[in-house]
């Protein structure tokens, strides 16, 4: 791990709830981890790559079912990606 990547599972980062669209985008273009993967797009153009603790960090199912639909999720904002740790499908 490069020295300014971040774990999903370290502590840290604001904890903001976001409201957008989620889309499949083409992420790290040109680099080895280039992929299509779920993005929160919010009004102001603003995009987040998606994560949950635990989840699989190049694919996850689980915002793979709300692409195209607008949503609030809540998490913390992390260098390169938002770890989400409530939204939609979650229990309260």
């Amino acid at each position: 791990m490069c020295a300014d990547s971040t774990r999903a599972d370290e502590p840290g980062g604001e904890r903001v709830t976001l409201e957008g669209r989620v889309e499949r985008q083409l992420v790290a273009r040109g680099s080895k981890s280039e992929r299509h993967a779920m993005v929160l797009v919010l009004p102001d153009g603003t995009q987040h790559l998606l994560r949950r603790a635990g989840g699989n960090a190049m694919r996850d199912p689980h915002f793979e079912a709300m692409e195209g639909q607008r949503v609030r999720l809540s998490g913390r904002l992390r260098p390169g990606f938002f770890l989400v740790d409530e939204g939609p499908g979650d229990a309260p």
